[in-house]
Formats: structure tokens, C-alpha cells, sequence
């Protein structure tokens, strides 16, 4: 049929009446009417400028020949308009973004709205299909508008995720700033990076002797047995390095690269083993930066996607870069932290010397240090002859815990030595002096101690005086397991003016009796009662008590179940029979 033909079998009403063409061309908005056939009855210049069509093409013709809408992919074009759904169904409908096809072929995105028109018949009792004459439809262009939507998706999707980056940076810094222990730190880092930074997370260290050594793994979807076997030393790393990982580590910078990128080289051990992790973890986009602090290289962190369609772009390099050089500030804190460890510990051990055991008596010492750096130090016991053939014992706490209280340390320790063998006095008046001798010649603060003698009689038994300035009570054990603390204390040592006096002890040692001293960091941990630390010490005392002394040390600092926040001295004298 020609277009003739096709405009003459249309029904009157499918003709734009002179007095309603006025009206529609006037409108802004492209409009366009329909009968009830669907064919176009009105089409104004709005929807030309639209759509491209005059209106002596489009009027008297199916809708569908100038609205035709863009199909999605490979398939046909779409033939079901739903811009017809207000004929077929007698209801309004509207779409906001469709893509029609232009005049020329290009898409345009256009927003529409359609309304049926109803015939006017008196009497009529609602409104049914069989009462649509035709429908008007409204299209507005909407791709400026959906520009600026999308526009304002975009930033708004950025600027969710950069504060989910930044919330993320934050939290991570938070938590590897909890811990100065360079394990925990830096298992606690690929933990947190994933699922946020990748698939799959892991550090390789730099360990002095040349060595590198995978210290930390995790994979969203692997078990912890299959993330063990992929931590524990790798080749070492090369001097002249070709492969990804050996570069960073080399004090290159970071690399963004392909799950295949590592290929293995026949000289290069290192990246070969890096091949066969990306191979383990399905790598596909993967990135590589340096964990460095004040010019030094401490390692390498690796994240990556095993999912395809995700990559690293520059705003993710960013945000690793950035939470790489706080992990290594943090590392370079804890290795500073443990140099200061180590140096007050090695200062600490030296001036433990070893003990004696004059006339039958055993004497057992043991030391454990902190587990923090920073809890090492203050802590010391010393065993020693006196003048008048005694043994003194000694059991102090300086106050502070690193290498200052480990220095100030080794002061108190040497005057109570001096003193000690140069009054033959009481222990009380030992203390006295050295408060006095602390305040003046020392820049010790405060400090505990018990200072005791063990003598034997010449009746025979032994016997034990002391003096307590502050410190936690001596404890003392018979052989069938009484126990009994020694309670008399006085005042701390480090201020002479408010000692108020120390009272001397005095007791009975029995045979085979065990007499202990120790530090506040045997009975003291954070959340638990004091009170009930003390009853647990006496209890495992009392179960221990026939034990070899060495023994019963021992078992007793594994029965406490020691926190690790302060270092322990322990000193325990037995009674011969």
C-alpha cells in the first residue's frame, strides 16, 4: 500500500482537525497524537526538531515507523511500543531516558509520557478500551539532563568511595599503631586490605641476611592451612633484579602489573617463586608496592584481583602507596623499639650475674622480659656474700621500663651492693642509706625493692631478716606446702622525706623451706584482681613445694599464665636439710 493509500484508509478523526493543529504546533514540548489505529494524527514542530521528520511524513503513518526505539545489542529493533501502551490498555505510561532512533541514525534519549483520549458518550459508565480514540505523547530530550545526572552520579560515587578509602587508611593506621610487634603488624595489614584492596593480600620481608621471606598471606576464599603454605623464606633477593617483586624490593617503586607479568626467569629464583603465587592465587591485576621508612626498604606489600574486569587505576595505587609508607613507619618504629628492647635487656641480663650458693643453700634465678619493647628494663634480683658472712638477697623495680630504667638500674643495684657489705647493719638501715644515697648522687625517681640476710645460727637453724620498701611480699614455703607471705613493708625507696620507716622482719627458715622473691610482673595483669593473683600464687607454691628449686621456678612462671606486659625477676632460695 503507498503512502497515499495509507493516509486515504485512515479514519477522520486520523487527521489533525484545523482547529486543534493551532494549539499542538504552538507547544514547546514535541507532541505527537495517534488514533486509535496508531496512526500519527498530529506532529508538531518540536517533534521534528526531535525526531527529524516533517510532519507531512509522519501524519497518517504507524507510530512505530518514527518512534522507533534503539534495541539493546544484536537484537531486532523493538516492535511492542509501550508509548502505545495507553491505546492498548487505556491507561497513562511514561519512561524517562529511552533511546529512539533520529531521522539520520543516530540514537537520541529522549523522555516521554502518553495519555489515552476517551470518547465523550453521554450515559457512558466508566471508561473501558473499547472508549479509547487515541492517545497524546509528550517527548521531552533528556540526554542534557541525564548528562548532568550522571555527572553527579559520578562525582558522587567518587566521593564515596575516596571516604571509604579514607576511612579505610584511617582504620588501618589505627590498628597497625595498636602494635609495636612487627608480625602482628603486618598480619593485621593484608587482613584489613582484604576484601577492600584486592582478592588476595601478602608481605614480602627483607630479613638482614640478605634473605626474603613471605611473612604474611590471605586469600578471600582460602582456608588458613592453604595460607600457611604459602608463607616461609623465598629465594634471595638479586643484585642485578629483572622481575616485579625484586625491584621494589630493590628500592624501586610501585608496579602495577598482569597476573602473568612475573614470568619466571631461569637466573632469577626470587621471581620465579612470585610467578607460582600469582599462578596459586588466580592473579589478575596485580600491584606491588614498597613498605619503606627513612630511606630504608623493609619489604614488599602485593594485593591483587583473581576477578577479570578488575584492575588497579591510579586512585587505588594512591591509596596502597599511601598505606604501604604508614606500614613502614610503623615497622621502622617497632624495629627501633626492639633495638631499644634488646640493648636494655642485653644491659639488664649483664648485671644479673651469676649466683652464688654458699654453705649448702641452692639459689635460682630467672629473668623474662616484656613482650612489649617498651615494658623492658626496671626489673632485678642479685644474690651476694656480705661482710660478716651472711648472703644478702635482693629482689627491686625501678620505675619506667626501657633503657633509661635499665641504666638507673644498674645504679641502685651497685650502691645496695656497696652499702650492703660496707654497714653490716640491718636491712632497714641499708634502705635508709640508700634513699639517702638515691637523692643524692643517683637520677633514679622510685623504685622497690626487699633487701634480706640469710644467716645461720649457731644453734643451728637458718634465719632470714629483711625489709620490704614497697615491693610485692616475699613468700614463704615449707616443705609440705605452707605458705605463708611475709607482710612487713614500709615505705618505697626514691624519696627520703616520706619513708616514715622501714620495720625488719625476722623468721625462721625451715628445712627444706623455699623462700621466694619476685617482681609485681609475676602477679600483676590488667583485668584481674590482685587478691586473686596472690591466692594463685600460694596455690601453685603450695603444689610445687618438694620440687628441685630450679624445677619449681619454672613450673610456677608457666602456671601463672604471665601476660607479657612487664618483665619478671624471680628469686628463690631453698633451705638445706
Amino acid at each position: 500500500m503507498s503512502d497515499q493509500e495509507e493516509q486515504m484508509s485512515g479514519q477522520p478523526h486520523d487527521r489533525v482537525g484545523a482547529d486543534d493543529a493551532g494549539p499542538v504546533e504552538a507547544m514547546d514540548s514535541a507532541i505527537v497524537a495517534v488514533s486509535a489505529s496508531g496512526r500519527i494524527t498530529a506532529w508538531n514542530p518540536s517533534a521534528r526538531n526531535l525526531l527529524g521528520y516533517t510532519a507531512e511524513e509522519a501524519l497518517g503513518r504507524p507510530v512505530e515507523r518514527f518512534l522507533p526505539r534503539v534495541a539493546a545489542g544484536d537484537a531486532p529493533p523493538l516492535r511492542d511500543h509501550r508509548v502505545l501502551r495507553a491505546l492498548r490498555a487505556g491507561v497513562p505510561d511514561n519512561a524517562d531516558g529511552d533511546s529512539f532512533t533520529h531521522r539520520d541514525g543516530h540514537p537520541v534519549m529522549l523522555a516521554w509520557s502518553s495519555a489515552p483520549i476517551h470518547a465523550d458518550e453521554p450515559g457512558t459508565e466508566g471508561r473501558g478500551a473499547e472508549a479509547v480514540t487515541g492517545a497524546v505523547i509528550v517527548l521531552h530530550d533528556a540526554a542534557e539532563r541525564l548528562r548532568i545526572e550522571r555527572e553527579q552520579h559520578n562525582r558522587m560515587e567518587q566521593a564515596r568511595r575516596a571516604n571509604s578509602r579514607l576511612a579505610l587508611v584511617a582504620e588501618i593506621t589505627t590498628v597497625l599503631s595498636s602494635t609495636l610487634d612487627e608480625n602482628e603488624v603486618l598480619r593485621r595489614l593484608v587482613r584489613l586490605a582484604v576484601p577492600a584492596l584486592g582478592d588476595w593480600a601478602e608481605v614480602d620481608l627483607l630479613v638482614p641476611d640478605g634473605r626474603v621471606e613471605r611473612v604474611a598471606a590471605t586469600h578471600r576464599e582460602f582456608s588458613p592451612a592453604d595460607i600457611a603454605r604459602l608463607e616461609g623464606p623465598l629465594p634471595p633477593l638479586p643484585r642485578s633484579p629483572r622481575g616485579p617483586l625484586a625491584r621494589v624490593l630493590h628500592g624501586g617503586t610501585t608496579m602495577v602489573v598482569g597476573g602473568d607479568a612475573a614470568r619466571p626467569y631461569s637466573d632469577e629464583p626470587l621471581t620465579a617463586a612470585q610467578h607460582e603465587l600469582f599462578q596459586t592465587m588466580d592473579a589478575h591485576s596485580v600491584i606491588i608496592t614498597p613498605l619503606a621508612a627513612r630511606g630504608e626498604t623493609y619489604g614488599a606489600l602485593t594485593l591483587g584481583y583473581s576477578r577479570p574486569r578488575h584492575d588497579y587505576g591510579p586512585e587505588d595505587r594512591l591509596v596502597v602507596e599511601d598505606i604501604a609508607r604508614r606500614t613502614g613507619l610503623v615497622l621502622s618504629n617497632a624495629r627501633l623499639f626492639a633495638t631499644q628492647r634488646n640493648t636494655a635487656e642485653a644491659m639488664q641480663r649483664s648485671l644479673l650475674t651469676p649466683l652464688p650458693q654458699p654453705d649448702d643453700l641452692q639459689l635460682q634465678a630467672r629473668y623474662l622480659p616484656a613482650a612489649q619493647a617498651s615494658w623492658v628494663g626496671g626489673d632485678w634480683y642479685d644474690a651476694f656474700p656480705l661482710a660478716d658472712g651472711a648472703t644478702g638477697l635482693v629482689i627491686g623495680d625501678i620505675m619506667g621500663h626501657d633503657l633509661n630504667a635499665a641504666s638507673r638500674m644498674a645504679q641502685v643495684r651497685n650502691m645496695l651492693r656497696a652499702l650492703a657489705w660496707d654497714l653490716a647493719a640491718p636491712p632497714s638501715t641499708v634502705l635508709e642509706r640508700l634513699d639517702a644515697v638515691m637523692d643524692a648522687v643517683s637520677d633514679a625517681e622510685l623504685a622497690t625493692a626487699v633487701f634480706a640476710r640469710v644467716e645461720k645460727t649457731a644453734a643451728g637453724p637458718w634465719h632470714l631478716r629483711w625489709c620490704n620498701a614497697g615491693h610485692p611480699p616475699p613468700l614463704l614455703i615449707t616443705h609440705d606446702g605452707a605458705t605463708t607471705f611475709l607482710q612487713e613493708h614500709g615505705m618505697l625507696l626514691g624519696n627520703p622525706g616520706l619513708t616514715g620507716g622501714r620495720p625488719d622482719g625476722t623468721r625462721e627458715l625451715p628445712a627444706l623451706s623455699t623462700l621466694l622473691l619476685y617482681t609485681d610482673g609475676l602477679i600483676e595483669t590488667r583485668g584481674t584482681d590482685l587478691t586473686d593473683s596472690l591466692t594463685g600464687l600460694r596455690r601453685h607454691s603450695a603444689h610445687l613445694a618438694r620440687l628441685p628449686v630450679a624445677e619449681l621456678c619454672d613450673q610456677l612462671l608457666e602456671r601463672m599464665e604471665l601476660s607479657g606486659e612487664d618483665d619478671v625477676a624471680l628469686l628463690a632460695l631453698r633451705i638445706p636439710a
